[in-house]
């Protein structure tokens, strides 16, 4: 659905309306804008406007955030607007995306805990607190490789912060500027968790070699983040009803963090 003409002209965007590709194939450029409908709490795009000052830390990395209409509201008609930020895509720089991970986590450091991470009750939100044994296993009947990649998991002790939870395909690089972080999603978790989302998104969709496993932080214990992390992505796609011949995408990686573990717990 295209944005309607008062969207625009609340929140200043003009000229021609571009759909845009990848996501959930529901964003417009319009000019130097990005709108899209709603799809987080109102809660939470509050917080993010009102956390706006950490953008004003070392420029490292620049952040989208939501923009407010000419009448101070940040939702207009169910649709929300975000800046365009230049550079674009490139596979193959999984380790930077990681770098990029670890400057995000250092611009929230200090921040308390959002409430409206305890509201959220999308299939995301879901198999994040699966992933994390918050919630005990519940209609995952059926679902492939859960069982033992939940029973694989071990206690974990990095410190918890707010992570981005989907930078593979959400960080724009720049000859000139800063990388870009786009589509702030949200968590409270160790970054080690972050970094291994990258990795698990980078073998089973952009063709990385299943070597970045273990290449892309090579720390002791990260294999149990892969765990989570690979926990977390199947259990999306399973409770957003993914055709099941689709999750065989995740058959060999699967094998092998199970394999990194067990090489783990035998040390």
């Amino acid at each position: 659905m295209h944005p309607p003409a008062h969207v625009l002209e609340a929140f200043g965007a003009d000229g021609p309306a571009l759909k845009l590709p990848g996501g959930r194939g529901t964003a417009w450029r319009v000019g130097n804008v990005v709108l899209k409908p709603l799809d987080v709490l109102p809660s939470e795009l509050e917080w993010l406007h009102e956390i706006t000052w950490c953008d004003t830390s070392p420029d490292d990395i620049r952040l989208s955030l939501p923009i407010m209409s000419r009448t101070g509201e940040l939702v207009v008609d169910g649709w929300t607007a975000f800046p365009v930020l230049d550079g674009e895509h490139k596979t193959e720089r999984w380790a930077e995306i990681a770098t990029v991970a670890r400057g995000f986590a250092d611009r929230f450091r200090g921040v308390d805990r959002p409430a409206f991470l305890d509201d959220r009750s999308h299939g995301w939100a879901r198999a994040d607190r699966l992933a994390w044994g918050e919630v005990e296993p519940a209609d995952i009947d059926g679902a492939p490789f859960l069982t033992e990649l939940l029973a694989a998991r071990r206690v974990v002790s990095d410190p918890q912060g707010i992570i981005h939870g989907d930078l593979t395909g959400n960080v724009l690089f720049d000859e000139v500027k800063a990388p870009a972080v786009l589509d702030l999603t949200l968590y409270w978790r160790p970054v080690r968790y972050a970094i291994a989302i990258i990795a698990v998104d980078a073998v089973c969709f952009e063709g990385a070699p299943m070597s970045l496993l273990e290449t892309i932080e090579p720390t002791d214990g990260f294999a149990q983040y892969l765990v989570r992390g690979l926990v977390f992505r199947i259990a999306t796609d399973w409770f957003n009803q993914l055709d099941r011949p689709a999750l065989n995408v995740y058959q060999d990686i699967s094998v092998r963090v199970l394999d990194l573990v067990s090489d783990d717990d035998e040390v």
